[in-house]
């Protein structure tokens, strides 16, 4: 009877034992699962990808025509952090597409759209629940291939980062709403990279002949926004300007981008985007009689395709 008891005894205390560890071990996983829910709740993911297609046909057409297969994708991620005074927002920005005209040994590939843009922006705010953060931003802008002067495919008017924009600053944000924001810099650094051996011996995009980069230093403004108008409306813009303090200042340069995108259902969707360039340092040639100077750009791209928001 005494083993019995001793035993018993001993059996009582492991369990007790085997208890205490599990609870331990409980409570750990409920504090590093209450960490991970506490650290995922400060972010905010949102973001939307899309495939177009565009397509024409014609046979024995009087009026007449060219055959067009057209392609074109789009996507868009924001990834923000905000805890306590910190705010930290990540945006990527892509697009590509083209065309295909005429048919056969005809067929000639254009292309219609080239975007890479990817921004970064450090915030802190003045005080708590302040509508104002001291704010560090930057932003890179370019393409992923090259662009010719259509209908000429064998010259190169543009590449990978020729031209590549950097912009770097300090400023202050107004967020007054989560889907609105400002951001005011009165010093700001803006680098022009020209990267093509070829389009820099030219002096293209404003960098000396020879020369890849070409420092500029200045305010500059960024304006964003992105708001769904109904359940099925969204509208996304953002506008940039700047101006150079060292070299004729006042001379604005200006960046708007626009996209609106309409739901007919969960995948499909149809979509505008438009973008709006003007820089003082972009020779276009408006005509063969007249010397190349900076102009107004203009883009406008509608589709209707496949649509994920996530």
């Amino acid at each position: 009877m005494k083993r019995i008891s001793l035993l018993t005894l001993l059996i009582l205390f492991s369990g007790m034992a085997i208890c205490q560890d599990i609870v331990k071990v409980a409570k750990a996983k409920d504090e590093i699962s209450a960490d991970i829910k506490d650290t995922v709740k400060h972010w905010y993911l949102d973001g939307n990808a899309s495939l177009n297609f565009t397509q024409a046909a014609f046979s024995n057409w009087s009026s007449g025509g060219q055959n067009s297969l057209g392609l074109t994708t789009f996507f868009n991620m924001k990834a923000n952090y905000k805890k306590g005074r910190h705010a930290w927002g990540n945006t990527i920005d892509l697009g590509y597409g083209g065309n295909i005209l005429g048919k056969g040994k005809d067929a000639m590939p254009t292309k219609t759209n080239d975007k890479i843009e990817i921004t970064t922006a450090y915030g802190y705010s003045l005080k708590k629940d302040s509508k104002w953060l001291l704010t560090v931003l930057v932003n890179l802008r370019t393409q992923f291939s090259a662009g010719y002067n259509y209908p000429d495919d064998s010259t190169v008017i543009s590449n990978f980062m020729s031209p590549g924009y950097l912009i770097a600053g300090i400023g202050f944000t107004y967020a007054p709403v989560k889907w609105f924001y400002i951001y005011l810099s009165p010093a700001s650094g803006r680098m022009t990279f020209v990267i093509d051996k070829k389009l820099s011996d030219s002096g293209a995009f404003g960098v000396e002949r020879g020369k890849q980069i070409f420092a500029e230093f200045g305010p500059y403004i960024r304006a964003d926004m992105s708001k769904d108008l109904s359940k099925t409306i969204n509208l996304a813009t953002t506008a940039e300007f700047f101006t150079n303090y060292l070299k004729d200042f006042g001379n604005i340069d200006v960046n708007w981008s626009l996209m609106l995108t309409l739901k007919v259902n969960k995948w499909l969707a149809a979509s505008i985007t438009t973008q709006l360039i003007y820089d003082d340092n972009t020779m276009v040639k408006y005509s063969p009689t007249e010397d190349a100077g900076p102009r107004t750009q203009f883009k406008e791209l509608f589709g209707l395709g496949l649509n994920y928001k996530f």
